[in-house]
């Protein structure tokens, strides 16, 4: 009998080691559309990438790779809705609604408990958003470049919209994910704004050192940046100064000791 409970118990170990380092590739019905989702099992709370304007879930690979390597959680990439393999619905599609599937989504992959965030660019808006609608289960995030509310003012986001107005026929047809970022430009920006203050999260905000504007712009996204880490005291500022704005490109082993810092001590 406990030759027979021995070997129990180790083939439920060997299966369990086995689920922790499996890759799930799945596409989520959140309505009127499906999001894809790339997963690495593990145990633990869930790290989830969220991708700057115009990138799916693929450019957080080699940050996952290194991730996976040191620590066994959940790692969870996506495409938002119209990039990637994510379908979308384009009758209502907004910050709002598409951090409410993400949501939904969440909930139905099971992971219903706390998260961890890590987020590029213009991704920062999106977790801020999520945060506002849960700030008890987000236990911390790390902000790579984000675009802040102290640059992303309503004048300079529409400034911004009016960039691409001129070309949105082309862009339409090149990319229907980023022609509704687009037209909802000033949406997306207003939402972060207004949601910001009130986030209490532990936050890591990396800074590049070469950021994608030019000329004051430059300083300007940088302080911007710097003064929304120095906003809170749980809040902790690093410059990396010799990277450009996909900080987790030029410094890879920077962004991955970052997250596992923060996430060791929140989690």
């Amino acid at each position: 009998m406990k030759i027979m409970y021995s070997l129990i118990t180790a083939m439920m170990m060997l299966f369990q080691a086995a689920a922790i380092g499996q890759t799930i590739d799945t596409l989520v019905d959140v309505g009127r559309h499906k999001l894809h989702f790339n997963i690495k099992t593990g145990a633990g709370i869930p790290i989830i990438f969220e991708s700057g304007a115009g990138n799916d879930g693929s450019v957080w690979t080699e940050i996952c790779k290194r991730l996976s390597q040191r620590i066994e959680v959940p790692l969870i990439t996506y495409d938002r809705a119209g990039f990637g393999k994510s379908e979308i619905d384009t009758n209502n599609i907004n910050i709002t609604t598409e951090v409410k599937d993400l949501d939904l989504a969440l909930n139905k992959l099971k992971f219903t408990g706390n998260y961890f965030f890590v987020a590029h660019s213009l991704g920062g808006n999106y977790v801020m958003k999520f945060i506002s609608n849960n700030p008890n289960k987000v236990k911390g995030a790390v902000f790579i470049d984000i675009v802040s509310p102290y640059f992303m003012t309503s004048q300079r986001a529409t400034y911004t919209k009016n960039l691409f107005i001129d070309s949105i026929a082309a862009i339409k047809k090149e990319s229907i994910g980023f022609y509704h970022l687009v037209l909802n430009y000033e949406n997306t920006s207003e939402v972060m704004r207004k949601v910001a203050p009130a986030i209490e999260t532990p936050l890591t905000i990396i800074a590049s050192g070469i950021t994608p504007f030019e000329g004051e712009d430059r300083q300007h996204f940088k302080n911007g940046v710097k003064r929304f880490a120095l906003d809170k005291k749980n809040r902790t500022y690093i410059l990396a100064e010799n990277a450009e704005h996909y900080v987790f490109y030029d410094d890879p082993e920077l962004v991955t000791q970052e997250i596992i810092k923060l996430y060791q001590l929140v989690k």
